[in-house]
């Protein structure tokens, strides 16, 4: 008969040693090994949102103007702090040479309250249908600064996320050389996963 290697995931601290010795006392010798743990933003970002409301009619004001939104959708997960609510609101802005959609995201269960994040269309929208948007926290959670090339992001980003430099997808004069997320359209997770890790940086959530 085959022998067998069992593997016994998550045992406490205060299980540990009764179960080393049992197996001990029948002739096996067991290997422990610690699990890996990581980081609270690491480790709580979801892996699926759930759509629970849109909504028809919603602007936001800025303080420059009245923004109204052809697409309104609210989004829950159940993280660490609790169940977080994040809308999404699609508008059209003139910027960087040309009309482009926009994926705004604000910490909101109902109408616009705080925005996060703004995701905009790339250059090559119409073959890759991907938006990218900002990271900012260079220098500290509650900085706004964005990260240049040679600044290191945080790990959450470097793992969990497709990053790029803003002015590699927009050819224009001005265009930042600061580093951004980058999402398909019709990836909601990648976008509200980045809102939140902003949400938590500025001590919104």
């Amino acid at each position: 008969m085959s022998p067998f290697d069992v593997l016994v995931p998550n045992v406490s601290d205060l299980e540990l040693g009764g179960l080393l010795a049992e197996l001990h006392n029948r002739g096996y010798q067991p290997i422990a090994t610690p699990v890996a743990t990581l980081t609270p933003a690491m480790a709580d970002l979801p892996a699926e949102w759930k759509l629970v409301r849109e909504l028809d009619g919603q602007a936001y004001s800025w303080p420059d103007k009245k923004e109204s939104y052809r697409r309104y959708r609210i989004f829950a997960a159940t993280v660490q702090e609790g169940t977080v609510h994040i809308a999404l609101g699609e508008a059209t802005r003139s910027a960087w040479g040309h009309d482009r959609t926009y994926v705004i995201a604000f910490l909101s269960a109902g109408a616009p309250q705080s925005p996060l994040v703004e995701f905009l269309e790339t250059d090559d929208h119409s073959t890759s249908h991907e938006l990218m948007a900002i990271i900012r926290g260079s220098g500290g959670d509650k900085s706004k600064k964005m990260y240049g090339p040679g600044d290191p992001l945080p790990e959450e980003y470097q793992r969990n996320f497709r990053t790029q430099l803003f002015a590699d997808r927009i050819d224009f004069s001005g265009a930042w050389n600061k580093i951004a997320v980058i999402a398909r359209d019709d990836d909601s997770t990648t976008i509200l996963n980045h809102a939140l890790l902003q949400a938590r940086r500025r001590g919104d959530v």
